[in-house]
């Protein structure tokens, strides 16, 4: 995969080309890979490509970029050319070439440090302006491509991962214990922070902008506009809009002269994006088509779409690609690939996009859609009860309470849904009083799994760096707010980076036409009721499918299709006790102060039992954390670890 490093300073020299190499091998370059180093006045660009990726369709095939004294790097796929130009030429700025590196080179000519704001693609960059003496860096908003940030031994350093800043001659390997035990526990709340003390991630939808010995200033150049369905089209004359937003979104996405793969589920996203492409590609005549790729589960399972899968793609009678979930490991040499992450956080789904990544290069494709995108703009929670009541529409509230068949589901499911998304803080604390210390959190908000050191907890301020660090949602409604939320949460910028690192070192890219810009705007002018009235959910997206899905898979469903929730609980229960009697006996994150090893245990023992439990997938990234802290362990008591000076006063 591209990844991309610049060091700008006064002691750039001490970093000679071999020292270089060493950073860009660090980030996963491999023999083959197209490699460029440019220097300048104090500073140092360095980028590496594989193959695939120099076609126009990808980053392209500039490595470094150099136009009189300004210089770039950039790890990008970006869309909307056309406009782009045509917004370049209204600003009087011809780009000097056609790659992404020059597209961006040429909006920074034009719009400065607010470039990226222009800019609709997957990308992460990095300007050197030798006239201003200004470094200048910027991520898209879905995070897809990482970026990281570091100061070493007085230059500052920024790279495609932590690992690459880490390489550099004079870096700090410490620990930061905070974010460890925040992985360990599942909480992300958008701090900046990494699990080295010394690096800092630069978030998605944020701009990097440092000006000789300035201050370092960062700023967010994309946040999800206000929700507001004030004046906007009526549902027929919307759905045909989306539709055209969507295939637009979709054909911007394709692979240039060559097949595209989609990776398909029987839901109403993926099924949305296969659709409209498909139906874009059928009478344009250029022989390239759109390749479905899914995962079969085995009858029973709650994951299966198997049959619903093969009639939307009979519909456009397009041959599907499967892997059968039987053959793909949820536990794949977990302590090998602990040691080959930067960072301790994984992702409980690796093995199974990795999957879908192999079969889209079965296919013979390098592109891969996907439908991310649908669940947070055209769906939303139960939460928008607490609507009806705290606006005092209690007949509505009544009515949709009795058509989503959660009459008879008692008291404790109405408080969830109706009560407790309203109460302010004060009244969340006195009921955790009244409940005997049990804490009642709010609504979007996360509490500790019960194996965190308490004190540790207190002493890191655990509980409340999630709601200091999370997004600032508009005021509204709970259901304008939970959209926003998920659209600026870094949580999934996190993720999103994670899926596509996984994608491209297959040799994949994958790409989501519903995040595109354009479809988000449009989306925040809908009425909630579109997203969910009564059974009815996604209302506005199936009636945009009309005709180019079958009336079969539009229709309502009574139940949740295609849940992984199966694939995840048996592989869990199947797996982690062994796991964790093997690595928990003398547990690094017990002896760092972070968890109860005993209390993680019962709770491991619990769930393998077949007890149903809240913190499921902290289980899984507790273990992960233990793991990745082994594997970056020197000789039994972690190096890194006792570098660090969190840890230090803890022993």
């Amino acid at each position: 995969m591209s990844v991309i490093l610049a060091v700008v300073g006064d002691t750039t020299g001490a970093c000679d080309d071999a020292a270089i190499a060493r950073a860009l091998t660090r980030m996963r370059v491999a023999p083959g890979d197209r490699t460029a180093i440019w220097r300048g006045p104090r500073v140092v660009l360095a980028v590496a490509r594989q193959p695939w990726e120099m076609s126009a369709s990808f980053s392209g095939d500039s490595l470094v970029v150099v136009q009189g004294e300004l210089a770039i790097v950039a790890d990008a796929s970006i869309y909307y050319r056309d406009a782009l130009r045509d917004d370049l030429g209204r600003a009087r700025i011809t780009p000097a070439g056609d790659s992404a590196s020059h597209l961006i080179l040429a909006a920074y000519r034009a719009w400065g440090e607010d470039c990226a704001a222009h800019l609709e693609g997957d990308f992460a960059f990095v300007i050197w302006d030798g006239v201003a003496h200004r470094v200048v860096a910027a991520r898209d908003f879905s995070g897809k491509r990482t970026l990281y940030h570091s100061t070493v031994s007085g230059a500052r350093v920024l790279a495609s991962t932590a690992g690459g800043a880490l390489a550099l001659p004079g870096a700090s390997p410490a620990l930061n214990l905070t974010v460890i035990a925040e992985t360990a526990a599942g909480l992300w709340g958008g701090s900046a922070e990494t699990c080295y003390e010394a690096v800092r991630s630069i978030l998605g939808g944020w701009t990097f902008v440092q000006q000789d010995s300035a201050p370092l200033r960062l700023r967010q150049h994309w946040s999800p506009p206000r929700a507001t369905a004030i004046g906007s089209p009526p549902f027929e004359e919307a759905a045909a809009e989306l539709r055209a937003l969507l295939t637009r979104a979709v054909t911007e996405r394709l692979d240039v002269g060559a097949d595209s793969s989609v990776w398909l589920s029987g839901g109403w996203d993926s099924p949305a994006v296969f659709a409209v492409g498909a139906n874009a590609l059928a009478p344009s005549g250029n022989g390239t088509a759109l390749r479905p790729v899914s995962i079969s589960y085995p009858e029973g399972d709650p994951g299966r779409e198997d049959e619903l899968i093969r009639e939307i793609a009979a519909r456009w009678k397009a041959p599907v690609h499967w892997t059968d979930i039987q053959d793909i490991p949820f536990f794949d040499r977990p302590s090998e690939r602990a040691a080959a992450r930067d960072e301790p956080f994984a992702h409980p789904f690796e093995m199974w996009h990795r999957s879908l990544a192999r079969g889209t290069r079965a296919t013979n494709c390098r592109v891969a859609l996907e439908g991310v995108g649908g669940d947070q703009l055209f769906q939303v929670s139960d939460v928008f009860l607490a609507d009806l009541l705290r606006t005092g529409r209690w007949t509505e509230l009544a009515r949709e309470w009795k058509a989503k068949g959660m009459t008879g589901t008692g008291f404790r499911n109405f408080f969830r849904w109706a009560i407790q998304p309203n109460l302010p803080r004060p009244a969340l604390a006195l009921a955790e009083l009244v409940r005997g210390g049990r804490p009642l959190v709010g609504y979007l908000e996360r509490t500790l799994p019960p194996w965190m050191d308490g004190k540790f907890a207190r002493d890191h301020e655990l509980d409340s760096r999630d709601r200091v660090y999370g997004p600032r949602l508009p005021r509204g409604s709970r259901a304008d707010q939970e959209m926003a939320w998920y659209l600026s949460n870094q949580y999934f910028a996190r993720v999103f980076g994670c899926v596509s690192t996984f994608a491209r070192e297959e040799g994949v890219e994958i790409r989501s036409p519903l995040y595109d810009r354009r479809v988000i705007e449009f989306a925040l002018t809908r009425p909630r009721w579109e997203r969910s009235s009564g059974r009815e959910t996604k209302s506005l997206l199936r009636h945009a499918m009309r005709g180019l899905l079958p009336d079969s898979v539009l229709r309502t469903r009574t139940t949740r299709t295609g849940v992984t929730g199966g694939y995840f609980t048996s592989s869990m229960r199947e797996h982690l006790p062994a796991m964790v009697d093997e690595f928990f006996d003398k547990s690094l994150l017990a002896q760092a102060g972070v968890i109860n090893a005993q209390l993680f245990r019962s709770s491991v023992n619990e769930y393998a039992s077949g007890v149903e439990s809240s913190f499921a997938v902290a289980l899984y990234f507790t273990l992960q954390t233990e793991l990745w802290l082994r594997a970056h362990n020197g000789d039994g008591t972690s190096r890194a670890l006792y570098w660090s000076s969190s840890f230090q006063a803890t022993v």
